[in-house]
């Protein structure tokens, strides 16, 4: 009897905080603080043209099975469950065309050994923002701040470390 008390009040709990979502999109002024980019791997039809890139695969498409190497500047906010699939993908790309490539993720996927293990095969420049990026759960949605911080990976040929600013970089963005 108390086993299933117990049941129904965690299925209520996780009910009571679910969004109802699993995507979330990076907010436009994130992305344009790096440049513009002519393909993301990971992204909705209606996210990519919000952003402005013309070149993109969807959850459908699949991204992991296309061809990076065309695109010379290249954003990845990746599904969180796959990420080390799309940073492995990213580091191949990047040592084969040596293009700009982008990739957010939870900071807590620095500690993993799936992320050194790729990543020793690049260097990376490390961009930490000041603060939790305010995710939306859909284009133009109210923003979400989650749990956990996020770093956005460039990989390059050297190791480097940038700091921003993240209030300073959505004033900069909301000029243009």
């Amino acid at each position: 009897m108390v086993e299933t008390t117990r049941e129904s009040k965690m299925t209520k709990w996780a009910v009571n905080f679910d969004t109802g979502s699993v995507e979330y999109y990076t907010p436009r002024f994130v992305v344009g603080f790096f440049g513009s980019f002519d393909y993301d791997p990971a992204t909705t039809e209606k996210q990519a043209e919000y952003l402005g890139i013309k070149n993109y695969d969807t959850k459908e498409t699949n991204g992991l099975m296309s061809d990076w190497t065309q695109y010379k500047n290249i954003w990845i906010n990746p599904p969180f469950d796959k990420k080390h699939l799309f940073f492995d993908k990213a580091v191949r790309t990047y040592n084969t065309a040596k293009n700009n490539i982008y990739f957010l993720c939870p900071i807590e996927f620095l500690t993993t050994a799936r992320f050194y293990t790729a990543r020793e095969n690049c260097g990376i420049k490390l961009y930490i923002p000041n603060g939790r990026i305010k995710f939306q759960s859909g284009v133009g949605a109210k923003e979400q701040t989650p749990a956990f911080g996020s770093v956005i990976i460039k990989i390059q040929d050297i190791d480097e470390l940038c700091f921003i600013d993240l209030e300073q970089a959505q004033r900069q963005q909301t000029l243009f």
